[in-house]
């Protein structure tokens, strides 16, 4: 049965010719769904462009832009769809994606968004690709606080209306790697309301140029400059619910344990010590009470 809402997907691009192609494909063989498929490239040199002007289906525009979430916020003010979905430029939509995520909308008009599960697959030798892990737990997919802080969001497995990003608003370009992270988070503390979907609907491609799923120690250690940032900024708002503080705290400990490991790594060994502490201390804090929870502990006596 076919879907009456449109569904708008955004594709940021910079030079990914050897992988947009599939990635364009997938969208083209959803069926039973009105699609329309926005590619925002950022300057293509290597012949993105032309097989963007080859490809049926495709609206796109090619301009500067700062980096991968300022070209989603582009496509986001371009797109007409009710529901919206953001596939990365060398991942891929699995067969009856769109269609599950318009038909679980339809069926649950008070939910914002919607989320299936997601495969992650690594190249293996004969052009395939093999799948390493799959991620459909359905706390996942209800944003529990622990997947939003430490652990895989699936970002690119959900769907959301139009009408939560007019309501949210569009991702901060601050964080070059994490703002989709942010958003979740942000959106979670505005009453977010997911409704997950059964299928897998997404697949992930690991492989060394990947932005979001990654290997390289630089690429990493750029990602972990910014969760830190993250959790540092959470754990410190006024106002934060105690089991997301608690979240917060654990995931910045856990970002600084791993920060330590790395400078250890690297034999920066008085600094590495300095990270370990700090870590040690975030974890105490959060197995201990606030001096405010105490105080009024001792007050109820």
């Amino acid at each position: 049965m076919a879907h009456s809402a449109l569904v708008s997907i955004i594709t940021p691009v910079l030079n990914r010719a050897g992988m947009i192609a599939e990635a364009l494909a997938s969208v083209r063989a959803q069926q039973n769904v009105a699609v329309e498929h926005i590619v925002i490239d950022g300057g293509s040199t290597d012949g993105t462009l032309e097989l963007l002007r080859r490809a049926p289906g495709v609206r796109w525009q090619s301009e500067p832009d700062r980096g991968l979430y300022d070209a989603i916020n582009k496509g986001l003010r371009l797109a007409q769809g009710e529901i919206i979905g953001h596939l990365n430029s060398d991942d891929l939509y699995l067969p009856g994606a769109l269609a599950a995520a318009a038909e679980a909308l339809a069926a649950n008009p008070d939910a914002d968004s919607a989320c299936g599960g997601a495969v992650v697959a690594r190249s293996v030798p004969g052009g395939k690709w093999e799948v390493t892990r799959t991620i459909a737990d359905v706390l996942v997919k209800r944003l529990d606080w622990r997947a939003l802080t430490r652990g895989v969001p699936i970002t690119n497995a959900r769907f959301f209306r139009r009408s939560w990003y007019e309501r949210a608003g569009g991702y901060d370009a601050h964080y070059r790697l994490a703002a989709d992270r942010e958003f979740l988070i942000r959106s979670r503390l505005m009453g977010m309301r997911t409704v997950p979907i059964a299928p897998v609907v997404y697949q992930y491609r690991l492989h060394a140029g990947s932005l979001t799923v990654n290997d390289d120690s630089r690429h990493n250690r750029a990602l972990l400059d910014e969760y830190l940032e993250l959790s540092h900024r959470l754990m410190t708002r006024a106002g934060l619910p105690s089991d997301l503080r608690r979240a917060a705290r654990a995931w910045y400990a856990a970002e600084m344990a791993r920060l330590a490991w790395q400078q250890a790594g690297d034999r920066e060994w008085l600094p590495a010590g300095r990270t370990a502490l700090t870590a040690m201390a975030q974890i105490a804090l959060g197995r201990l009470p606030s001096a405010r929870t105490a105080q009024s502990r001792a007050e109820r006596r």
